[in-house]
C-alpha cells in the first residue's frame, strides 16, 4: 500500500481483508502523526524491498490529484501494476467495466453498462445507475447518486450525499459539493453547490489539487 499517512487506509485494508488479499506493507511517503495499526512493516520509499516491485500497488487516496500525482511516484520507483479492489459486499452489474486500480467500497452499487476508469475512487454506499462513465482518477464521496448516463471526466469529485440527475455530465477536475442536487452540465475545474447547484467558485480540482497529464508508464 503507497501512501499510508491517512486514516483512510484503515477503509481499504478493511476491504481487503474482506477479500483474503495479504499485504505486505506500507509504504510512508510524506510525515505525518498517523500509522495504521496491524500493517508492517511500514518503509520509507527510499527503502523499499526488491521483491515489492513486482507486486500490485494500492493507493489509498479519496482526492483524485493525490492519487494522479501518487501513481507517477509509484511507477518512478518501479512498480507496474495496481489492484483493482471491489469489495464483497459491493453489487457490481455484469455488464459493468472497472479498469486497473480502482477502489469500490462497501456497499457501493454500479448499475449496467457503466464504465469506471482507471485509478477511480467509489466511497461505501454511494448509488451509480446505469450507463455512467467515469473517466480516470474521478471520485465519489460516501453515499453519492448518481443517475442513468451521467458522466464524470478526468479527475472529477462529487461529494457525499450529493445526488446528480440523469445524462448529466461533470466537466474534469471539477467538484461537486456534499448534499447538492446537480441538474445540469458541470464545467471543468469548477466548485457547484446546493439545490439546483450552481457554480460557486473555479478550482483546480477536489483539494485545490488537479489531475494533470497521464504519466509516464512503462512499455
Amino acid at each position: 500500500m503507497y501512501g499510508v499517512g491517512s486514516p483512510l487506509v484503515d477503509e481499504v485494508l478493511e476491504s481487503l481483508l474482506r477479500l483474503d488479499h495479504v499485504v505486505r506493507g506500507g509504504v510512508a511517503n510524506i510525515e505525518t502523526e498517523y500509522r495504521p495499526e496491524g500493517l508492517a512493516p511500514i518503509v520509507e520509499p527510499d527503502e523499499l524491498p526488491d521483491d515489492w516491485l513486482s507486486l500490485p500497488v494500492v493507493l489509498p487516496f479519496v482526492t483524485p490529484g493525490h492519487r494522479w500525482t501518487v501513481e507517477r511516484e509509484a511507477l518512478g520507483r518501479g512498480f507496474r501494476s495496481f489492484l483493482t479492489i471491489v469489495d464483497p459486499s459491493a453489487g457490481l452489474a455484469s455488464t459493468a467495466v472497472v479498469s486497473d486500480g480502482s477502489f469500490l467500497g462497501a456497499g457501493v452499487l454500479i448499475g449496467a453498462r457503466s464504465t469506471i476508469g482507471r485509478l477511480v475512487w467509489v466511497s461505501r454506499g454511494s448509488i451509480v445507475s446505469h450507463h455512467a462513465a467515469f473517466d480516470d482518477y474521478a471520485a465519489l464521496g460516501p453515499g453519492a447518486n448518481l443517475c442513468g448516463y451521467v458522466s464524470l471526466g478526468r479527475g472529477a469529485f462529487v461529494g457525499a450525499g450529493a445526488v446528480v440527475n440523469p445524462q448529466v455530465s461533470i466537466g474534469a477536475n471539477a467538484v461537486v459539493a456534499s448534499g447538492s442536487v446537480v441538474r445540469r452540465d458541470v464545467p471543468e475545474h469548477t466548485l457547484v453547490a446546493g439545490n439546483p447547484a450552481v457554480v460557486v467558485a473555479e478550482v483546480a480540482g477536489y483539494n485545490e489539487v488537479a489531475v494533470g497529464e497521464l504519466p509516464d508508464r512503462p512499455a
